[in-house]
């Protein structure tokens, strides 16, 4: 009996035919998540339409009424609006430069005031200014709305889209309840002068709903495109 015992073991995979493997079934899962869409990576947050909705027309209303409140805060720094006995304050002056952005008539006594608005529009670049304000805003809004909020279908796109334009339209309608101001005398000093103040009507609504509805619209369009054309292919 031979005392050299020999010893067969069983031989496992190849290392060099395991690794390819591992690296081919890899390489297929990389181009499968290349194939896969962007927006899987982006953070989108998941909240009711209507919620997300309404939050963005309340913060677009509040950054157009704090952009326009510091332009005209420089203004007054320029002496815009001195010259009387009693000059308006600057939150009646930002609330009726801000409606006369939307396009809502500035009236003096109930009638509309011809040509440019005296107290609540600057001439200039300053009224250039304020005019891009609320567009830009708005834009804004619907951009960040559609892009990063999780809106499953088209219907609860539609309830975020128009909560955002309800809520800023009703803060808007609501500022031109309060941005009014009577100077104490007329410019002969005899009479009590009318007020200035912004028109409140069916046309006003309309005005500021149209501006707002548009260019919510244009941003919302710009963010979901991108969507759209990966839909297509």
């Amino acid at each position: 009996m031979s005392s050299d015992r020999r010893f067969e073991y069983d031989k496992g995979p190849d290392l060099e035919a395991a690794e390819s493997t591992t690296g081919t079934d890899s390489d297929g899962d990389d181009e499968g998540n290349r194939d896969e869409p962007a927006e899987s990576d982006r953070r989108v947050a998941i909240v009711a339409g209507w919620k997300a909705g309404t939050v963005a027309g309340v913060s677009a209303f509040a950054v157009c009424f704090a952009v326009i409140y510091q332009i005209v805060g420089s203004m007054y720094a320029m002496g815009a609006y001195s010259g009387g006995e009693t000059d308006p304050s600057r939150v009646v002056i930002a609330g009726l430069t801000s409606l006369a952005s939307h396009g809502v008539t500035i009236e003096e006594g109930g009638e509309p005031i011809e040509a440019a608005v005296r107290y609540a529009a600057s001439a200039g670049l300053t009224s250039h200014v304020t005019a891009l304000v609320p567009p830009v805003i708005l834009a804004v809004a619907g951009f960040l709305l559609v892009r990063y909020v999780h809106l499953r279908t088209r219907r609860v796109a539609g309830l975020a889209l128009g909560s955002l334009v309800g809520s800023y339209v009703v803060l808007m309608t609501g500022l031109s309840m309060i941005a009014r101001w009577t100077p104490e005398r007329t410019a002969n000093g005899t009479d009590e002068a009318a007020t200035i103040a912004a028109a409140t009507d069916l046309g006003a609504v309309l005005s500021i709903g149209t501006t707002a509805l548009v260019f919510v619209a244009v941003g919302a369009a710009v963010a979901g495109l991108p969507r759209l054309l990966a839909v297509d292919r």
